[in-house]
């Protein structure tokens, strides 16, 4: 057989044009185990596909331009399906890849260990499809979800997302509510863009604020394909597409994740938490130690955003998400070097804001004690409490700094930098 009428046999079978066996021989033994699906291709809308021991996946369309706009949904085998909290997972690829199964194993915990209903979304891709056909694919999607929630388990009060990278700036703009639409009750977002114009602006990309590398032109690049034009030409149309600039009090509660030297500045993360604040909405922000990205950094970002959803979608049986704790930064790489002479800014912010507080940039001794080198005047920013001056090394060698915030009877402190002066 060529490899072409291969592929052919393949696609018919998953689109279900033809039968892999006797017809009805599947339904005696409960829902059929779901084929691997074909690039393009739709499966047969609908029907339950077994994906893992007591899960099954029903693929349902929003429209009809084929896979890409449509959502799989995951319930347990058996019904019936009472009311449960829900979580729409939304895929990444820099709008321009991706797939919904890409976020199966995930909607199969999400059923087995919570017992809660979860749907994966497909969305139109760009270049091909410009903004803001994304969004309002999400919205499709979503209001389809709350369309059938009767027959699929879903509590329309009780629906949250999680996405990541493209996927959690789709997330975060669903968790603001829009005309004839409520807001999502809660939204988990690795490494989200929130502020589409500052992304493509800052001098570290898409990220490595702490590691010194640039990628400007990779994160100009991308979103300049989504949105098919440059900040200076079109701001109102990166407004609008930026979650940041959209928050009002009814904002869905949200948890953001992202690393700190990552391909997403973290500083994303920070722009949509100084919104959510002033607006009084809950708001969360983790960043990792290290340069992963999005599901790069999964294994240790699940955990807490399956506890922020729960906390957020079932509180009556829930503990609250933990207080945000203060964070203090001190944005130099982790080891930098300069020359004897030249000046070396030491700046940082403090999150979330705190009157009241201080912040001194102490170095490492030679026996592993502090010392108190610098003081630093705290100011108050458009979005952060900052701090912002400079030491000039007048020797060769290597001096260690941390900034110590102190502040209502707590002390936290950032990571050691390293500075070498040759």
């Amino acid at each position: 057989m060529t490899r072409l009428r291969r592929a052919l046999l393949v696609g018919l079978l998953a689109a279900g044009f033809l039968s892999s066996g006797p017809a009805g021989s599947a339904g005696t033994s409960g829902p059929a185990p779901a084929a691997e699906r074909v690039p393009g291709v739709t499966p047969p809308l609908e029907k339950p596909f077994l994906v893992a021991d007591g899960v099954v996946r029903r693929t349902l369309a929003y429209g009809t331009a084929g896979l890409e706009q449509t959502v799989d949904v995951y319930t347990p085998a058996r019904g019936p399906y009472p009311p449960r909290p829900t979580v729409l997972l939304v895929h990444g690829g820099g709008w321009q890849i991706g797939d919904s199964t890409e976020w199966q194993d995930e909607a199969v915990a999400l059923v087995r260990e919570k017992g809660w209903t979860a749907a994966s979304l497909n969305y139109r891709l760009a270049p091909v499809h410009g903004w803001p056909a994304q969004l309002h694919d999400a919205q499709a999607a979503l209001d389809l979800l709350r369309d059938r929630a009767g027959g699929l388990g879903i509590d329309v009060d009780r629906i949250g997302a999680l996405g990541d990278s493209a996927g959690g700036h789709l997330a975060a703009l669903l968790g603001e509510p829009g005309p004839g639409r409520e807001p999502l009750r809660s939204v988990v977002t690795w490494s989200g863009v929130n502020d589409l114009s500052g992304l493509t602006q800052q001098a570290s990309s898409g990220g490595c604020a702490t590691h010194g590398c640039t990628r400007r032109g990779v994160a100009a690049r991308v979103v300049g394909g989504l949105m098919g034009c440059t900040p200076e030409r079109c701001p109102e149309r990166y407004a609008q597409a930026s979650p940041a600039a959209a928050v009002t009090s009814e904002h869905a509660a949200t948890l953001a994740v992202s690393s700190e030297g990552e391909q997403i500045d973290p500083r994303q993360a920070w722009v949509m938490d100084s919104a959510l604040h002033r607006n009084g909405v809950p708001s969360r922000v983790h960043v990792l130690p290290g340069r992963l990205h999005a599901r790069g950094f999964q294994r240790w970002a699940w955990a807490p955003s399956l506890q922020f959803l729960a906390a957020t979608l079932s509180p009556e049986t829930t503990p609250p998400y933990p207080r945000p704790a203060v964070t203090v930064t001190l944005d130099l790489p982790q080891r930098s070097e300069t020359r004897v002479g030249r000046p070396v800014r030491l700046k940082g912010v403090v999150r979330p804001r705190e009157a009241g507080s201080s912040v001194s940039l102490q170095v490492r001794q030679p026996d592993g004690s502090w010392r108190t080198a610098r003081l630093a005047r705290v100011l108050p920013g458009a979005y952060d409490t900052y701090y912002d001056l400079t030491w000039t090394p007048s020797a060769r060698g290597t001096t260690v700094w941390r900034a110590v915030w102190r502040g209502s009877g707590a002390v936290a402190t950032s990571p050691p930098r390293a500075v070498v002066a040759r």
